[in-house]
């Protein structure tokens, strides 16, 4: 059987996930009910038990999963229309501080 503390931190894990009780608890193996109910109770009880990460002084840490980047590909030129009528046209890969460069010059310039 479970401690108060060992609920008292399930039921911390549980608020700190953002997920349902249903799915918390699907995934862990309580049942809903169960943590509802820990949760009631210790808070009933209010803060005269500090919880199991606060009284062990230990950080808590959330898993990440790093994902690809799922930017699309520019397999194209894009094209810069700019106000005095000039076009610029930019390969993929170029260089964005070259490029910031050369829009200053050509919005500076005359049209032909």
């Amino acid at each position: 059987m479970a401690t108060r503390a060992e609920w008292a931190e399930r039921v911390e894990r549980w608020e700190r996930s953002g997920l349902s009780a249903e799915r918390f608890g699907r995934r862990e193996g309580y049942k809903p009910k169960q943590l509802y109910w820990w949760r009631w109770k210790l808070r009933a009880d209010g803060a005269s038990q500090p919880s199991p990460s606060m009284s062990m002084g230990v950080p808590r840490f959330l898993p990440v999963h790093v994902v690809a980047d799922v930017s699309p590909v520019v397999t194209e030129p894009i094209e810069i229309a700019l106000p005095n009528g000039r076009v610029v046209r930019v390969r993929p890969g170029f260089d964005p501080a070259t490029l910031e460069r050369v829009l200053a010059l050509v919005a500076e310039e005359a049209p032909c």
